[in-house]
């Protein structure tokens, strides 16, 4: 009896002196506590003298009078001594290395941002139980006093840009593109009416301002938080135009280098392409985009929510002020933007106006002696499950002329390919920019056994009720808009009258 007594004695000292020595290794790690003024802690050490003379010639030192609080980052004499060798300390400089904030780095694990006295944002990081502040390692940090507490740096942080101000910088290309995305706004809150005009409408004193798209979807990219970061890969402004210069000259004698690749293609394809692959929440590290074993490829969540492929190695990277900025290894633009098919799908000609209603988009031409509503059917065969058909009477021998435009198409011989419904059409013209490419008649598809032989010289066989035709457009001339027309011409000999579009392909055609 009395040994288990003993034993369980024993097992409570050696818990309680556990305990005690956790506790102990705890608080020790933590800084003491100075009833002492910061600013007279800080005069104190030989290796901050630099820096109070500053602090003095600038009129900080005045910040100490009253017991607010403050956290210093403070560059030692040797770091200041380096960095006036190339630059100069200025208000700005010195109101960088300051926080309005009580920064204690046991409260702090990973990344923090930091608000300082010049308003921008600085990057804290407790890594392993390394202190960096804006990527500068800490060499010192104080105990805390009555007033705050101080880290000794072996280096003067330097403002650092916002993702914005970096790459107006670095590729001014992007900004363009973002700036592209203002539009004027009233606040109707702030306008307020002032009277009334002479046709009885209200006269507003207007208070507007500048509401941005590309922040508003993306990321907020001029802007600096505590709390929101992004992470952006994009194309420094060299292997940016350097990759558009080869795209250039793989396009063949009309494009020499970058300058001339269309911007409108840059704004419409390219760049919308690369910022959905490249712009994410939150700070990343370069090992976030280190690529899993083969066959796999790396798959990340976008800053909009969506899945994307990852096929690029990030370089470069620069902490930012709201972020971090990559360069990519080896930017080159995919051919698949510039050489594939470039397909419309034929739903895109509609918009919904109801529940199963629809009618033409605006930038759609239909002339018609008779209204005929189109609609989109959903089918599991169907290019994007979904496809564009208008039905007329059977017999129809009236007009009708549906004319669109395809953007986004460099000057080349194309194939033209029209996935369609065999048993719904009738006879029709097309016309490519006002040049007639083809005259098709669907009771072809009847004849030849709802086989379809192609300008190339290959068949296509039917598909269920579906089945492709084809013509050769070789009148683009220049890159823009290419105008589509179909015209029918009359009913024939098939047994339903209209027409169904499930795509309509441009594939480049090299001879």
């Amino acid at each position: 009896m009395n040994l288990i007594k003993y034993s369980a004695v024993g097992m409570l000292l050696f818990f309680l002196y556990s305990c005690e020595d956790r506790w102990n290794e705890h608080y020790q790690k933590q800084s003491e506590t100075v009833d002492m003024n910061i600013w007279e802690a800080i005069k104190q050490h030989p290796d901050l003298s630099l820096y109070v003379q500053y602090m003095k010639e600038f009129r900080y030192d005045t910040l100490f009078l009253k017991d607010d609080p403050y956290t210093l980052f403070i560059p030692d004499n040797q770091a200041i001594t380096n960095f006036t060798d190339t630059g100069s300390v200025s208000p700005f400089i010195l109101g960088y290395q300051i926080s309005r904030h009580l920064i204690q780095s046991r409260s702090i694990s990973g990344k923090k941002m930091v608000q300082t006295l010049s308003e921008k944002y600085a990057l804290f990081e407790n890594t392993g139980g390394a202190i960096y502040f804006d990527g500068i390692p800490v060499a010192l940090e104080s105990p805390l006093y009555k007033n705050g507490k101080y880290y000794v740096m072996e280096r003067v942080a330097v403002p650092r840009p916002n993702l914005y101000e970096f790459f107006a910088s670095e590729n001014p290309i992007l900004t363009a593109y973002i700036d592209s995305h203002d539009s004027v706004i009233i606040d109707k809150e702030l306008s307020r009416a002032i009277g009334f005009d002479e046709f009885g409408n209200t006269i507003y004193d207007t208070v507007a301002e500048i509401f941005n798209m590309f922040e508003y979807e993306f990321f907020p990219v001029s802007k600096e938080f505590r709390n929101k970061t992004a992470t952006i890969v994009f194309p420094r402004e060299d292997d940016y135009n350097a990759a558009l210069t080869d795209m250039a000259q793989s396009l063949g004698s009309l494009y020499q280098d970058y300058s001339d690749i269309p911007l409108t293609w840059q704004y419409d394809v390219l760049i919308p392409y690369l910022l959905d692959r490249g712009v994410f929440d939150n700070m990343l590290e370069p090992e976030v985009f280190i690529p899993p074993p083969l066959p796999d490829t790396l798959k990340m969540k976008n800053i909009l929510g969506d899945s994307v492929y990852i096929y690029y190695t990030p370089a470069d990277k620069v902490l930012c002020s709201n972020g971090y900025a990559y360069n990519y290894e080896d930017f080159v633009v995919p051919d698949t933007l510039f050489k594939g098919a470039n397909r419309m799908e034929g739903e895109w000609l509609l918009q919904e106006i109801g529940i199963n209603r629809y009618a033409w988009r605006e930038e759609v031409t239909v002339t018609s002696d008779v209204s005929f509503a189109p609609l989109k059917e959903y089918g599991a065969t169907s290019s994007n499950d979904s496809l564009m058909r208008v039905s007329f009477t059977k017999g129809y021998n009236g007009n009708f002329s549906l004319e669109f435009n395809i953007k986004t198409l460099f000057p080349r011989k194309y194939l033209m390919v029209v996935r369609t419904h065999m048993y719904v059409g009738g006879i029709y013209e097309v016309y490519v920019n006002n040049e007639l490419v083809a005259e098709i008649d669907y009771f072809d598809y009847v004849i030849n056994r709802e086989l379809w032989r192609s300008v190339t010289g290959i068949r296509y066989r039917p598909e269920g009720s579906f089945n492709r035709w084809d013509c050769w457009v070789d009148n683009k001339n220049e890159y823009g808009d290419l105008t589509v027309k179909f015209v029918y011409v009359g009913p024939g000999q098939v047994t339903s009258n209209g027409l169904v579009i499930d795509y309509i392909d441009f594939i480049p055609y090299d001879e």
